[in-house]
């Protein structure tokens, strides 16, 4: 089983880290002091609704992660789609206000950029926040298949950077 998990994520890393120079609409590089989403907000999931269109209508999905050694990007339907996959129809809650993203992710539909999302990921502060001129709009929990991934994610990072620290 960690085999398959290994190599379904050096597929998609294979995948996404492809570079495309003529892609015109890469977003600016954020600054990491990412709104907090207070304890008192009750956010409401990304209506169903939008979530279809991006999932029938996304071409480009952008990852940013604030202290990865990498970024991704996906251009193809089926990473794009398996990607969608890892947001949960439930709504986020709450986040403490302690709480901070790991990274940000950008959907695309034919070059404009349609919906921002932070990513949290560490104990207790696990979803996405989707943003709107920089203030939370929505919430959503990961699922369970997402929670793996990320946490597959970073073991993945820590194991190569312990590899490049260690001059292998």
């Amino acid at each position: 089983m960690m085999r398959a998990i290994i190599l379904f994520l050096a597929v998609v890393l294979v995948i996404s880290c492809k570079t495309d120079s003529n892609k015109d609409s890469a977003p600016k590089p954020i600054v990491k002091d990412t709104p907090k989403v207070a304890s008192k907000f009750k956010l409401e999931s990304l209506p169903e609704a939008e979530m279809v269109r991006l999932y029938n209508e996304t071409t480009y999905v952008d990852y940013i992660f604030y202290d990865l050694p990498f970024s991704l990007s996906q251009d193809n339907q089926p990473s794009i789609h398996s990607n969608l996959k890892l947001i949960s129809s439930v709504a986020l809650d709450y986040l403490p206000v302690t709480c901070k993203a790991i990274g940000r992710e950008f959907f695309h539909i034919d070059g404009e950029i349609v919906h921002e999302a932070d990513l949290y990921f560490s104990e207790g502060c696990i979803g996405y926040v989707f943003l709107k001129d920089e203030k939370p709009i929505y919430g959503n929990r990961l699922t369970e298949g997402g929670i793996k991934f990320y946490k597959n994610i970073i073991s993945q990072s820590q194991k190569m950077s312990k590899q490049v620290s260690n001059g292998q």
